[in-house]
């Protein structure tokens, strides 16, 4: 990835290090030596006041960072109308960020509000703009292009639903971890992932555990993760895996729910409901209109494929990635 050296650097950075655009958040990057040790996102609290008790804080402290980056990405509607604080100069920015100073020192602080950024940090009379700088424009950043040439799909730039924020701050901590894991462990550390929560959902019958479910859904943006469950329920749990992926459609924030409906659509399909595996892939191209596996399969059940067919490749390719991930 390009070297990130400048504000508008970071700013264009945040969105492929949490795979969405920020929205109402606080974002935290923790570096030790330079090299990113965590990324973490959290929801602005009311008032924009943090009493250093939050979880955010503990995870900062345990990351062994020596230096903090902080973006705060403000709500569109907030104004200084009727005699209200500047939000922009709001004493709960000095509060957290000494509450971060506490942990590390803060490299940079920015805020970002209507479309413009401006540092928390300069407090020199007339060296930036008091309006801001505009953002950059991410989608045409040489980052972009450098993520797209790699092979890897663009984040989204739109926001996220706000669907749960409990999921949504055990994804962004299960993502921090992932980047943290040597790049030669992620998909063995992915495939245990998945195989916890399948663990889970065969006692519970039900996804409780949102840590569980966080990392799976994280772990099947791995191809190799992904390659891995579509053979994982073998012979036996054909109908209990049907359930677990179809939950987890119904769980899944935008932005990961293409992989694991493809996986329904799989188990769908070799189950002999073929309009319900069409449906499933219409869900995973409506949350990822480039998902290539997506695609290929749409064009493999308009062909007409016997179900056999998959499950003769399962038994022919499962045994081999299972050996070659788990040993």
């Amino acid at each position: 990835m390009t070297t990130i050296s400048t504000p508008t650097e970071l700013i264009t950075a945040v969105p492929f290090l949490l795979n969405c655009s920020p929205e109402d958040s606080l974002v935290v990057i923790a570096l030790s030596n330079g090299a990113l040790e965590a990324v973490i996102q959290v929801p602005l609290p009311e008032n924009f006041h943090f009493s250093g008790d939050e979880q955010f804080f503990v995870d900062l402290r345990s990351s062994g960072a020596d230096q903090l980056l902080v973006l705060a990405y403000l709500p569109d509607q907030i104004s200084n109308d009727s005699g209200q604080p500047d939000p922009l100069s709001s004493d709960g920015w000095h509060q957290l960020q000494g509450l971060c100073e506490q942990i590390a020192p803060v490299k940079d602080f920015l805020l970002i509000h209507g479309r413009r950024w401006r540092s928390f940090l300069c407090i020199e009379d007339g060296c930036c703009d008091p309006e801001g700088q505009a953002l950059p424009d991410i989608a045409s950043s040489l980052m972009a292009a450098e993520h797209v040439f790699q092979g890897r799909v663009m984040p989204p730039l739109a926001p996220f639903e706000d669907h749960d924020s409990a999921l949504m701050r055990h994804i962004h901590a299960a993502e921090s971890e992932f980047l943290g894991c040597a790049p030669q462990m992620r998909s063995r550390r992915g495939v245990i992932s998945l195989l916890r929560l399948i663990s889970h959902y065969r006692i519970a019958s039900e996804v409780k555990d949102l840590v569980l479910l966080a990392d799976a859904l994280v772990a099947l943006n791995d191809i190799q993760v992904r390659d891995f469950g579509i053979g994982s329920h073998g012979d036996d749990h054909l109908a209990l895996h049907r359930q677990l992926w179809g939950a987890m459609v119904e769980l899944a924030p935008n932005g990961y729910r293409a992989p694991v409906a493809t996986l329904f659509a799989l188990v769908s399909y070799e189950a002999g409901d073929s309009k319900e595996a069409r449906a499933a892939l219409e869900r995973a191209l409506s949350d990822d209109p480039h998902y290539s596996l997506a695609h290929l399969l749409q064009k493999t059940f308009a062909a007409g494929w016997p179900p056999e067919a998959f499950t003769t490749m399962r038994h022919e390719l499962h045994p081999k990635l299972r050996a070659e991930l788990l040993g």
